[in-house]
C-alpha cells in the first residue's frame, strides 16, 4: 500500500515526496539488492515508469544530475539523486478557471468606530506611555520583491520565495495591535480593519491576510499583551491556558465559519463530516507559533489543509514551517505543562536557545514533534487532495530557479510571469475580506490590556 500511494502521488508532483523522503529512498533500495547505494540505469527507467512515465521531465533531470555530479552513466547513486530532485525541482497549478468557491464571513457583531483615526492620533494620546507606544513596532525584513513584511531572522520570503540577504532590518505598524486598539490607519495606506471570523472581549480570530491555504485563521488575545511565545515561560501555567483557549477559539471559528458551508465542505474537504472532537480537528490543522513573529502579539497560526498549489510546495521545500522558527502546539503545550521546572525571568534580550535548552532537559524534544507535525501536513494534504490541473489555467514549473508557464489546454510554454500569476492567485483564492472587513467589536484603551502574565478584566 506504501508504494502505491507513492506512486500515486509521484505522479502529481516528485517534490511532494520531500517529506517522505525515506519512503522514496525505499522505493529505489527494493532494485539495490547488494545494498551499495547504486542502481543500474536500466532498473532506474523501471522506477520512473512506475512513477508515471507521462512526467518526461525526469529523464532530463536524470541527464543534468549525471552532468553535476560527474556519475557514471551506466549506473544511478540514487540517494544522491533524490537529496538533488527534491531541492531543484518544484511544480504546482496557477490561475483558476472560472469562479473560485469562498466563504462569506457570517458575523452578527455591528460594525464599530475606531477609537482612533490614526496612529498618530493614538501616539499624540499615549505620548507619556513609552511601554504602550512600543507595543505598536515590529521588527521585521521587508522583501524587496513582493513588499511582505518578514520575520527579522528569516532568509527568504515566505510569501514568495525571494531572497531576504543583504535586506536591512526595519520596523514596521504592529497591525494586531492597531486593531486591539481602533487605530483606524498607520503608516499602510489601507484602514487597518480584519477579516473577522468570530471574537469575543477576551479574544479574535480572523483570516491571515497573508494566508497560505483556504483556511488560514490567526488567533490572538485581546486583554493580554504578549510579544511572543517565550514571554508564556514568565508563567507556563497561565501560558498553557493561554494557548488552550487560543486553540478552543479558533477551533470554534474554523467549525463555525467554515464547515457549516457545506459546498465549501463538499468541494475541498472530500465532503467528509464536521470534526466532532478537538484532536479530530487537531488532525486536520498545522497549529503552532513563528518565533520571532512577523507581529509582535501572540498569535496561533491555525492551518487548516489543503494549502494553495504553490504553498503547499513551498512548505514541502521547506520555505514553510521552519525549523527552529515554528513552534508546534503539541511541543508549546508539553513544554508549558513542565510548570515551574521552566519558569524563566524573560526579557526582551532572552534567547529561544535557551528556552529550548532548558525545556530538552526536561526530555522535551523539539525535533520529533517538529517531525510530526510536518508529517500530519502531508497526512491531511494527501487526505484533501483537491488540485486537479483542470481546474486551472496553467502549470508552473521550476528547475534551478528558472521558472516557466505551461497552458495545460495546449501543453505550449506561455509568455507569463509566475510572481505576478502567484500574486493573482492569492488573491483569487483567499478567503480573507469576503465580502469585507471590519474593526474590532470591543476595543480596548491601553489600561484595558494587560502585560503577559497579566490580564485585565473587561
Amino acid at each position: 500500500a506504501g508504494a502505491s500511494s507513492l506512486v500515486s502521488r509521484a505522479r502529481k508532483s516528485i517534490p511532494a515526496m520531500s517529506f517522505e523522503r525515506d519512503l522514496l529512498l525505499k522505493f529505489f533500495e527494493g532494485y539495490d539488492k547488494e545494498g551499495r547505494g547504486v542502481i543500474s540505469r536500466t532498473d532506474f527507467y523501471k522506477i520512473t515508469q512506475r512513477l508515471g512515465q507521462e512526467d518526461m521531465e525526469i529523464y532530463k533531470l536524470l541527464a543534468r544530475f549525471w552532468k553535476t555530479s560527474g556519475a557514471e552513466q551506466d549506473t544511478v547513486r540514487y540517494k544522491g539523486f533524490v537529496t538533488w530532485l527534491l531541492s531543484d525541482f518544484m511544480t504546482y497549478y496557477a490561475q483558476p478557471c472560472g469562479e473560485f468557491l469562498r466563504v462569506a464571513r457570517t458575523l452578527n457583531a455591528k460594525e464599530a468606530d475606531p477609537s482612533y483615526a490614526s496612529m498618530e492620533e493614538f501616539r499624540q494620546a499615549h505620548a507619556n506611555e513609552s511601554s504602550v507606544l512600543k507595543q505598536l513596532e515590529n521588527r521585521v525584513l521587508i522583501c524587496p520583491g513582493c513588499k511582505k513584511a518578514n520575520a527579522y531572522t528569516m532568509k527568504s520570503c515566505n510569501k514568495c520565495g525571494g531572497t531576504l540577504e543583504g535586506v536591512r532590518e526595519t520596523t514596521n505598524d504592529n497591525i494586531f495591535m492597531c486593531c486591539i486598539y481602533g487605530i483606524a490607519k498607520g503608516s499602510s495606506p489601507f484602514e487597518y480593519r480584519i477579516s473577522t471570523r468570530r471574537e469575543s472581549k477576551e479574544m479574535l480570530a480572523f483570516d491571515d491576510p497573508l494566508g497560505v491555504g483556504l483556511v488560514h485563521v490567526c488567533v490572538i488575545p485581546t486583554n493580554t499583551y504578549c510579544p511572543d511565545i517565550r514571554f508564556l515561560f514568565r508563567d507556563p501555567a497561565k501560558g498553557l491556558k493561554l494557548v488552550d483557549d487560543l486553540m478552543e477559539f479558533g477551533r470554534q471559528a474554523v467549525l463555525e465559519q467554515y464547515w457549516s458551508n457545506e459546498e465549501f465542505r463538499k468541494k475541498y474537504w472530500c465532503g467528509e463530516e464536521p470534526p466532532k472532537s478537538l484532536e479530530d480537528m487537531v488532525e486536520l490543522v498545522v497549529l503552532g507559533f513563528n518565533y520571532p513573529p512577523s507581529m509582535f502579539q501572540l498569535h496561533l497560526q491555525f492551518i487548516h489543509g489543503p494549502l494553495f498549489p504553490f504553498h503547499e510546495v513551498l512548505a514541502r521545500k521547506k520555505g514553510h514551517f521552519h525549523h527552529g522558527r515554528f513552534f508546534p502546539l503539541e511541543y508549546m503545550r508539553a513544554a508549558l505543562a513542565l510548570g515551574d521546572k521552566v519558569r524563566m525571568d524573560v526579557n526582551e534580550e532572552t534567547k529561544i536557545e535557551d528556552i529550548r535548552d532548558l525545556i530538552a532537559k526536561q526530555g522535551v524534544d523539539y525535533d520529533s514533534m517538529h517531525m510530526r507535525m510536518l508529517q500530519k501536513f502531508e497526512r491531511f494534504s494527501q487526505r484533501f487532495d483537491v488540485w486537479r490541473p483542470e481546474d486551472f489555467e496553467y502549470k508552473v514549473t521550476e528547475y534551478n530557479k528558472t521558472k516557466k508557464v505551461v497552458s495545460l489546454s495546449t501543453g505550449e510554454e506561455v509568455s507569463r510571469d509566475p510572481e505576478k500569476l502567484q500574486k493573482s492567485d492569492s488573491a483569487t483564492m483567499r478567503n480573507y475580506g469576503n465580502p469585507s472587513c471590519s474593526y474590532y467589536s470591543f476595543m480596548k484603551k491601553p489600561d484595558q490590556v494587560g502585560v503577559f502574565p497579566m490580564d485585565v478584566s473587561s
